[in-house]
């Protein structure tokens, strides 16, 4: 059915795993569209009440597709402001999904990775799985609504310190944060992520709706203003000798000399 996804029913509980487990599960474009479609399926499916999203392979996802970056900068192309809005529209179609939408932590969840299991209801994390916001290593600011969504869970200084320094979130400290809902054996994840999904789906499914109705009106009003305002600045980065020297140097596995 897609293309970067798999996507599995059973017992009213859809799992969705991004399926590009030799890039790491980075991003391309056309994961970001169909994230976007399969959640709006999961939406208006009766059958459906739950959703469980996960990585294939090794991670749960590590954002941007790095070889991606450098083919822009050697055609002498940037990120435009549409592909960052297309981020804007992932992040909604869980937040602003009727569905609880549940993401299954298994490895890394870096950068856009992260805006994204940031989007879900509830994260359930392996015990060694991290999560990393990335995009400083990038000269990004960000995108998917990070900023905004760490800002919400954990509040100005602590965002401040893991954006700015890209400082990791262990399990244990996204337990203590409150951003874990449980922290598991890493071959516990999928497990303990379809008990709470079962426990979920045999709720009254028509309220949780409308209280992630209630929650995603009233917590985050300004999301749409906060993705316009994150693509005019991303595609303003990926103009910067900053980004240039950052791809450069990941690629080549040395540390980035910005000019001071």
């Amino acid at each position: 059915m897609y293309k970067t996804l798999l996507y599995t029913e059973e017992n009213q509980i859809a799992t969705v795993t991004i399926n590009r487990p030799e890039y790491g599960n980075a991003f391309s474009e056309e994961t970001y569209e169909e994230i976007i479609d399969v959640m709006n399926k999961i939406d208006k499916n009766e059958q459906i009440h739950v959703a469980i999203l996960t990585g294939a392979g090794k991670y749960f996802c590590s954002g941007g597709d790095i070889h991606f970056f450098q083919k822009l900068i050697d055609n002498k192309e940037n990120i435009s402001e549409e592909n960052v809005l297309l981020t804007g529209q992932m992040v909604k179609s869980i937040k602003q999904n009727s569905k609880p939408v549940i993401a299954a932590i298994n490895g890394v969840a870096a950068g856009a990775g992260l805006g994204l299991a940031l989007a879900c209801d509830f994260i359930v994390m392996g015990e060694s799985s991290q999560l990393i916001t990335a995009f400083i290593n990038m000269a990004f600011p960000g995108d998917t609504g990070l900023i905004y969504s760490l800002q919400q869970a954990i509040g100005t200084f602590r965002t401040t310190k893991h954006v700015m320094l890209n400082e990791p979130i262990t399990a244990s400290l996204a337990q203590e944060y409150g951003l874990a809902y449980e922290v598991v054996a890493d071959t516990k994840l999928m497990e303990t992520s379809t008990q709470l999904a079962t426990k979920l789906a045999n709720g009254p499914i028509g309220a949780l709706g409308y209280q992630k109705a209630l929650m995603a009106e009233i917590f985050y009003p300004e999301i749409d203003e906060f993705n316009t305002k994150e693509a005019e600045y991303m595609h303003k980065s990926s103009m910067s000798e900053e980004h240039k020297e950052a791809v450069d140097a990941f690629l080549t596995k040395r540390s980035p000399k910005f000019k001071r």
